[in-house]
């Protein structure tokens, strides 16, 4: 008796592909921060070049490059011509460091041997609740050991500078800063969001506040900007307090950098500055109060997780944010989408 012959399937259907996907794409992410790391966009920018060629430029070992470059152009960032010659792939411009809109800084962030090990502690969270910058390094403020470590201090800044630019033009096309005199932009890193902030609306006047080793840097960013002589740029620490005279109070990817009590500290220095007509804006991703498997969803939980491992801190649900700032006596008064990955969470004196 014949029996009906069954179609030949994969051995790997196509969820159990998925998941062997997500367990494998950290090789994918070290393969880029390396390739970054050794400037190989950079390499290329003038068009194709010989595996020989870039790894006498690069110092580097030309049979083992030649792997790295074989699969990264499986992801899009190099191209593999026929002539054995590797291009930059349709991905690949934005890690040149001198490109516009690069990403170079925040892959080099993400992918730096500090964001490696605490990542590598994940389990360590998720069994005791405590960060693993705590845990590896016990540090309580992981921005301290930022102003502590010029190396590792330099990498993040460069990666929030970076950060920053990405999502400036969304907040500025999405939000009305009319009739605003002052933006206080508190945590303001080296000034990319103020600066945006100012050159679209040139009435208005600015104060950029930050750490005084983190603000270092933003004169020169204002200047080149055109928009020093209307910024100005205050140190200190915005647990203690931050400066008055401000009709807005922005604070771009602040607050889910801390627990609530820290965060609500902040934002209690913040209402005590604002005048009853102030308003106050948080730029921060958004977590929808029930997680769908969208790709729109992965940023944000993944950012969460982040924050748990550097930070302790963590991204919040509109609720969330609603009940936070209620505690530092401000009401939510909308959440305003922009074109990126961030809102902008508006608040006023409840």
């Amino acid at each position: 008796m014949m029996t009906e012959a069954r179609p030949v399937t994969s051995p790997i259907d196509p969820p159990s592909a998925a998941v062997l996907s997500l367990s494998t794409a950290y090789q994918a992410s070290r393969a880029l921060y390396v390739a970054a790391k050794l400037g190989l966009p950079d390499l290329l920018a003038d068009g194709p070049r010989s595996v020989d060629d870039l790894a006498a430029a690069g110092g580097v070992h030309a049979p083992s490059l030649r792997r790295l470059l074989r699969a990264l152009a499986a992801f899009g960032v190099f191209a593999e011509g026929e002539d054995g010659r590797f291009a930059l792939g349709l991905l690949g411009g934005c890690l040149r460091a001198d490109a516009p809109g690069s990403v170079r800084a925040l892959v080099l962030m993400f992918g730096d041997d500090d964001f490696w090990r605490t990542w590598g502690a994940l389990e360590h969270c998720i069994r005791t609740g405590e960060s693993a910058a705590k845990h590896l390094f016990g540090a309580e403020d992981a921005f301290a050991r930022y102003a502590g470590d010029p190396r590792l201090g330099a990498v993040f800044n460069a990666g929030m500078t970076v950060l920053s630019a990405t999502t400036a033009a969304a907040v500025v096309a999405a939000y009305d800063f009319s009739g605003l005199s002052r933006v206080v932009d508190v945590g303001g890193g080296q000034g990319r969001l103020i600066a945006a902030i100012l050159c679209a609306n040139p009435g208005l006047r600015g104060t950029l506040f930050d750490l005084p080793s983190v603000v270092e840097g933003a004169p020169a960013l204002l200047a080149e900007a055109g928009v020093a002589d209307r910024c100005e740029v205050v140190g200190g620490d915005m647990f203690e307090a931050v400066p008055g005279a401000g009709d807005l109070y922005v604070l771009s990817r602040v607050v889910h950098d801390w627990e609530d009590v820290r965060a609500a500290a902040v934002l209690r220095n913040c209402r005590r500055a604002m005048h009853g007509q102030a308003r106050l804006i948080l730029v921060e991703r958004v977590l929808p109060d029930r997680v769908e498997p969208v790709p729109a969803a992965q940023p944000v939980v993944l950012s969460d997780l982040n924050m748990m491992v550097r930070t302790g801190g963590r991204e919040r649900t509109g609720g969330d944010f609603a009940a936070l700032l209620a505690r530092a006596g401000l009401r939510l008064v909308r959440v305003v989408p922009t074109g990126g990955p961030v809102s902008a969470v508006e608040a006023v004196p409840a």
